[in-house]
């Protein structure tokens, strides 16, 4: 049986997955069965430990927080962590209360644990998205609040909004192939005890077309480990301290390899050898093996 690891979200008493299940690729439009894989693969993520689930009213315009709140619904609500995001396109203040109230219905629960802006707005102030967030969380409609996609500058700013609650999370785009924000961005999330989240471990295509360099090296690594290039990419994020990662998987069998490469601990070596410059940055934290 595998056993996740969990770490705590941010200055929380909550401990979640080290590993999340994503479901940005649920599509809206398509027949039975194609729903039907997605769900069997949400149930074994969670039989898995795998019990953070991730999603958004942006994910197949609402239809991903459908599906994920029919599996949901089949399951102990306290046994579970789910995430959602507002879609910044609503700019006035009541019509975001109520984007947060549709993905509560479409969910099918009565409050969301982890609810995100989705992007920084230029239609929009982060002062205003703020005060929805903190409203939110005054009316128990959501325990903890967050980000994604926003700067670290603009992480600051948000926060300073807040009156009675903190940010505890910046969903990011971060990769093997996209290590920018682990290198820029990761360092001062951990001095302040803050999850980052890294979406799109694996890029768009599972990294089967990746060559060159870093191929070689990924093989060299997931080698010694009897595991995948795949598994050592999600394993190469999660040995990052106050990192977790959220791939998606349509398919039982890439549900089971994601959980298991949560278990694969690096050497410090191995994680600076997959580096883009072959060093590590100044005062980032590693969860060494």
């Amino acid at each position: 049986m595998i056993k996740l690891k969990k770490i705590k979200l941010g200055k929380t008493d909550e401990n979640i997955p080290i590993l999340g299940q994503g479901t940005w690729g649920i599509k809206s439009f398509r027949n039975k069965d194609y729903y039907e894989k997605w769900k069997e693969s949400i149930r074994k993520g969670i039989e898995l430990g795998i019990t953070h689930i991730d999603t958004a009213e942006m994910y197949g315009r609402g239809t991903s927080e459908l599906i994920v709140g029919q599996v949901i619904s089949e399951y102990n609500r306290d046994d579970l962590f789910i995430t959602t995001k507002l879609f910044p396109m609503h700019t006035r203040y009541n019509t975001m209360k109520k984007a947060a109230y549709n993905s509560l219905k479409r969910l099918g629960i009565k409050q969301i644990d982890l609810y995100l802006i989705h992007w920084p707005s230029p239609l929009i102030s982060i002062k205003k998205q703020m005060r929805v967030l903190e409203d939110l969380v005054n009316e128990g409609k959501v325990r903890y609040i967050g980000v994604s996609n926003f700067s670290v500058e603009q992480f600051k700013e948000a926060q300073t909004y807040l009156k009675n609650t903190e940010l505890v999370n910046n969903q990011l785009p971060a990769s093997i192939t996209r290590q920018k924000h682990i290198e820029q961005s990761l360092p001062f999330y951990q001095n302040e005890g803050i999850i980052m989240t890294a979406y799109s471990p694996l890029g768009h295509n599972g990294y089967h077309n990746l060559q060159g360099d870093l191929r070689e090296k990924l093989e060299i690594v997931a080698k010694s480990h009897n595991a995948t290039i795949q598994q050592i990419a999600i394993a190469w994020l999660i040995n990052h301290e106050n990192v977790i990662t959220i791939p998606k998987a349509s398919k039982i069998e890439h549900m089971i390899a994601n959980a298991e490469a949560a278990n694969i601990r690096l050497s410090d070596k191995e994680i600076t050898l997959l580096y883009e410059d072959g060093r590590i940055t100044e005062n980032l934290k590693l969860i060494s093996a």
